[in-house]
């Protein structure tokens, strides 16, 4: 498939020197000619305090649906779902924030790599503003970056799909390269990657921005410029001055600055809800909440996931961390009532084993009644037993494992000795 995709692409863009005939332009004579009504490219050369910098602008109502979502839904996140989303970030944060999405000559970064498309998208007046600064040739990176450093610094906070790792270190490797200040390090940032993956890494194949857009956003992208071929085509431009295949280039930025707006409307609406509809969701929300140290929360969430009918493997996985949340506050009740539960309707011989050790545990140290205790842990190295002489193996844990049932046996009979004997002298008194 992807060479497929590879053969489709250089057809569409004709990759390769012009015909034969044909001077190639120098990129410096592209930049001029595309500058201007007449232009190739939807860029204005802008005259700033650093020199020259060519930027593409346009601006978007809010009303404007980027799949099935309004772009002025991402200004109504509320606290709860900030608290998940960008924990320390504020709703203003967001309402004043730069959607950052760059195209670079390489994909894997370092000092080598250019980052010679900076799309920046911002809430300004009512609308969203999106601009788009291009490097028409390397002399011209220092004053581009010199102006996204500053847009950048002048914002609230960042929002970006994987910035932490690519998109912020290439910036902050050209600014510092050619001498301009980085961005504060305090600067909150909302990489929407994470939490995505937070959300829908256990439902979705994969959580690539485009897959993301299909399966939540319901964008489908005709036509679009396949990320790997992104170099090529900037390379191509400044060997050859062609001008038009960088078009679709433009028009892939854009589509991911718009994508970012959407996407952090979903996830605020998914990440606001203390109860959201679909069960898995209340999972996911529940796996982000405990492992932030909001175990209330969780907790809570995991309930409202085995009530909604949560299946398979995730209703195992949120019974047993529900039945841990439980134990750890010290609600017994609750907890023993989830192991009984899964004792009986256990999926696995493991967690029905498993559920009876932890009914043993809860009888031998919490009740002292040392008598049922030997009784779950029987049952418990019954099954054991049965499963062995079946399958030929048990469980792999070693604390359900026959000579660890059996330990405990023994350690409970000899807690239950001086009870037998006590109860001997009666009868026989």
């Amino acid at each position: 498939m992807e060479l497929r995709e590879r053969l489709r692409f250089a057809l569409q863009t004709g990759a390769g020197p012009p015909t034969r005939g044909a001077a190639p332009s120098p990129a410096a004579s592209v930049a001029r000619e595309l500058c201007g009504p007449a232009g190739d490219l939807p860029v204005e050369r802008m005259e700033t305090a650093h020199g020259a910098v060519h930027v593409a602008e346009e601006w978007w109502p809010l009303d404007h649906r980027h799949g099935r979502l309004a772009l002025r839904q991402a200004l109504a996140l509320d606290d709860t779902a900030m608290a998940r989303l960008a924990p320390g970030a504020s709703t203003d944060d967001i309402a004043g924030a730069a959607f950052v999405d760059v195209e670079t000559t390489g994909l894997a970064g370092g000092t080598g790599t250019y980052v010679f498309l900076v799309g920046l998208g911002t809430f300004e007046d009512g609308s969203f503003r999106l601009r788009q600064f291009f490097m028409a040739d390397l002399r011209g990176e220092a004053p581009m970056m010199a102006t996204v450093g500053e847009i950048l610094a002048a914002n609230r906070a960042l929002v970006s799909f994987n910035g932490r790792l690519f998109d912020l270190p290439l910036l902050e490797t050209r600014l510092t390269l050619n001498r301009l200040p980085i961005p504060p390090a305090d600067l909150p940032h909302l990489d929407l990657l994470y939490p995505a993956r937070r959300l829908y890494r256990r439902r979705l194949p994969s959580c690539r921005l485009a897959s993301l857009e299909e399966a939540l956003l319901g964008v489908e992208r005709e036509d679009d410029v396949p990320g790997w071929a992104i170099p090529a085509v900037y390379f191509d431009y400044l060997r050859w001055g062609r001008t038009e295949p960088l078009r679709a280039v433009f028009r892939h930025n854009a589509l991911d600055i718009l994508s970012l707006v959407t996407l952090t409307a979903h996830l605020g609406h998914v990440a606001a809800g203390e109860a959201p509809a679909e069960p898995d969701d209340c999972l996911a929300l529940a796996h982000w909440d405990e492992s932030q140290g909001r175990l209330t929360a969780a907790a809570h969430l995991y309930a409202v996931a085995l009530a909604g009918g949560v299946g398979g493997e995730d209703r195992a996985v949120a019974l047993w961390r529900l039945a841990r949340l439980y134990r750890r506050a010290g609600r017994w009740r609750e907890a023993t009532q989830l192991w009984q539960e899964e004792a009986h309707r256990g999926e696995t011989l493991g967690r029905r084993v498993e559920a009876l050790v932890e009914l043993a545990k809860v009888e031998e140290h919490r009740r002292r009644d040392y008598a049922a205790a030997e009784a779950l842990t029987r049952r418990a190295l019954s099954l054991v037993e049965v499963a062995t002489l079946r399958d030929g193996s048990g469980p792999l844990a070693l604390s359900l494992r026959p000579e660890a049932l059996m330990h405990r046996l023994s350690r409970l009979r000899r807690r239950l000795a001086p009870t037998l004997v006590v109860r001997k002298r009666e009868r026989a008194g």
